[in-house]
């Protein structure tokens, strides 16, 4: 169906609007949620390659696993959330394990032992991983779903899930990209020690900003999801999957995050050896700044996706804003000047713009269509479409680290030459600017396929109303 501009007699009711106290307490989580879910993807090459020298193959080989052990642990957490009945809720209680959790394994992560041989650390680095996205699973599931049930309104949703960005990319400002280049600082005894340092103080605030939602956001108790039936696991997943406006909203997703993870952790190499001349101190500052950069240009546009979206619709604006995560793409090939080092932070606005409107709108359509498999099954399952969701991310990240170290050694790159082998590092540049964008067009397509629309949605809705005998 095509979607209708000018929306202009859809208003949310004050009833449905969240207060602003419960959408920053609500982002506090978010701001977790970004460490968590980024911190390793982001120092896990610079951290055990650079400053351990342990290959990347294996590396890559961890994350991977990793995320594939989530395509068990995810479903299951989401199916335990919808099934669950407490006076607390069905998500809040997993919230606080997961985030105690969480925050304590991901401090074990950086603890890796010195002198370890590839098998050692292979050992090490895979068990913890595994421990710390187990936990993180617990924490990020029942939180997703959350967030999708704190207002029933169409255009609400979208603002929640703007909150979120906002609190990831606030991270993406002010922490995250910073961490590696904290790790580099000469006050420390040396970068181990700076690595180990600030694994267990990262883990020990994140555990503590996960918490705050828990303790001060009451879960909305419905009385018609206390009455629902529960639905085995297997069974949930089926009707998960059967529903094709998610399906085709999942396919957009996973080719942008595989092909993206694909070379994005190959960064850090041409800002090291083409604008740095080897010294990855100082990339590290160039690498902050091309992060910050990307989250400063998020925290501009979230509104302005929002103003889009009501205009024209959400799948029309997700498909607009993703086109400028192919344009930041194909910028990369021109960004890499020594005696302009800064361009390396313009290809990251046009990408800011881009994956800002994705990772918003598409949650948001997300949160609409458990409107729409509602009135197909009868049963709500805000829990299980975020565990598809989350782990058809971690399914793209997963491929994408799995190949992201063959495709790293199979430039030729070799972090133990002084000087890599000619040609190495302009491959690099050249599969970050064409597969990116390769990702962003096939996505496109799948999100054209979409076709709840604004009007569809509020009819389901005050279908659903109307069946359930309660708002």
């Amino acid at each position: 169906m095509n979607d209708k501009s000018g929306h202009e007699h859809h208003v949310t009711a004050p009833e449905d609007r969240v207060p602003l106290k419960k959408k920053i307490l609500y982002g506090s989580g978010s701001f977790a949620d970004m460490t968590w879910q980024w911190g390793l993807f982001a120092l896990a090459f610079p951290v055990f390659n650079v400053i351990f020298g342990f290959s990347p193959i294996l590396i890559g080989w961890v994350l991977g696993i990793t995320r594939i052990w989530d395509a068990i642990t995810d479903p299951l957490m989401g199916s335990i959330s919808d099934n669950s009945r407490t006076r607390f809720g069905r998500r809040r209680p997993y919230i606080a394990l997961g985030a105690v959790l969480a925050g304590t394994f991901y401090a074990v992560l950086w603890l890796v032992p010195e002198g370890l041989s590839d098998r050692g650390f292979f050992i090490y680095f895979l068990v913890t991983s595994l421990l710390f996205y187990t936990s993180f699973t617990i924490f990020s599931v029942p939180f997703y779903a959350l967030g999708y049930e704190m207002s029933p309104d169409y255009h609400e949703r979208t603002k929640m899930m703007g909150v979120r960005i906002f609190a990831n990319s606030f991270n993406g400002v002010i922490f995250f990209p910073w961490m590696f280049w904290l790790i580099q600082r000469s006050f420390w005894e040396s970068p181990v020690v700076g690595v180990r340092v600030v694994g267990i103080g990262t883990g020990a605030l994140m555990m503590i900003l996960a918490v705050v939602p828990v303790v001060t956001i009451k879960e909305r108790i419905k009385t018609f999801v206390q009455k629902q039936d529960r639905t085995p696991v297997v069974q949930s997943i089926k009707y998960t999957l059967s529903c094709k406006p998610f399906v085709y909203l999942m396919v957009a997703f996973l080719v942008a995050i595989l092909l993206n993870t694909l070379v994005a952790a190959s960064f850090v190499y041409p800002i090291a050896y083409i604008l740095c001349d080897g010294d990855f101190q100082e990339a590290s500052l160039w690498l902050g700044m091309a992060e910050a950069t990307h989250h400063i240009t998020t925290l501009i546009f979230i509104t302005p996706v929002a103003i889009l979206s009501r205009k024209i619709g959400k799948r029309r604006a997700c498909m607009f804003y993703t086109c400028f995560i192919a344009i930041g793409s194909l910028l990369v090939f021109v960004c890499f000047n020594p005696d302009m080092p800064w361009l390396v932070t313009i290809p990251r606005v046009f990408l800011g713009i881009g994956w800002t409107g994705f990772w918003i709108l598409i949650p948001a359509m997300i949160a609409d269509v458990v409107d729409y498999d509602e009135s197909s099954t009868g049963t709500r399952r805000e829990g299980m479409f975020g565990a598809v969701h989350f782990w058809v991310i971690k399914l793209g990240f997963a491929v994408g680290f799995m190949a992201s170290g063959y495709v790293l050694a199979g430039t030729g790159f070799d972090i133990a030459l002084d000087e890599q082998l000619e040609g190495t590092v302009e491959d690099i540049i050249l599969f970050l600017t064409i597969i990116p964008a390769v990702g962003a067009a096939v996505a496109i397509f799948f999100i054209s396929r979409y076709s709840l629309t604004e009007e569809q949605s509020y009819s389901m809705r005050e279908e659903l109303e109307k069946r359930r005998g309660v708002s």
